[in-house]
């Protein structure tokens, strides 16, 4: 029933609902799983600009699904998410400048698109980024300015950071993977 409704709002050309129907064929929610279709609605969503479907446009080059696998072109529209605001995009970002998937590794990038993320609240971003401080990858090395990251991450229920946290606590390095 509300596949109905959102494909008629999608067919009129409305971003949200383009987006929607999208999720809805990636999931199979009230629609047979398919990710080709799940693909050509998140790119006329995110042709015009909604932040959500171009992060999930760019999470489908990157996994190869329903379409071939393209880190350059999942980068790119990462990054358009990210300009748009997506907290999740910017946080990918960062981790794609961090990795070198699609574009040079830069880990001053990095750190900055995982900054912006981390300051709107998004956990993962703020483990990111006080991994940074704490290897001094892309600024200078801070251990208590990662510890204050590790702690924020943790108490918004972030694995990674409570399992840095532990390891800081027993002497044990974590894993600069």
């Amino acid at each position: 029933k509300s596949a109905a409704v959102y494909r008629i709002r999608a067919e009129r050309g409305e971003a949200k609902s383009q987006f929607q129907l999208g999720a809805m064929y990636y999931y199979g929610n009230g629609v047979p799983k398919d990710y080709v279709e799940a693909v050509r609605w998140y790119r006329k969503s995110a042709e015009q600009g909604y932040a959500d479907a171009e992060y999930s446009l760019s999470y489908m080059y990157h996994k190869g699904r329903g379409l071939p696998q393209d880190d350059s072109e999942a980068a790119r529209w990462c990054r358009r998410a990210a300009e748009h605001g997506n907290a999740l995009a910017q946080d990918a970002l960062g981790i794609i400048y961090r990795r070198g998937e699609g574009m040079p590794t830069d880990d001053t990038e990095a750190v900055r698109w995982y900054r912006k993320s981390a300051e709107q609240g998004y956990p993962q971003a703020r483990y990111d980024l006080g991994y940074m401080y704490c290897y001094g990858y892309g600024v200078p090395q801070d251990r208590v300015e990662a510890a204050r990251l590790f702690q924020e991450a943790a108490a918004q229920g972030n694995e990674d950071a409570k399992r840095a946290l532990e390891c800081s606590r027993k002497g044990i390095s974590i894993d600069p993977g």
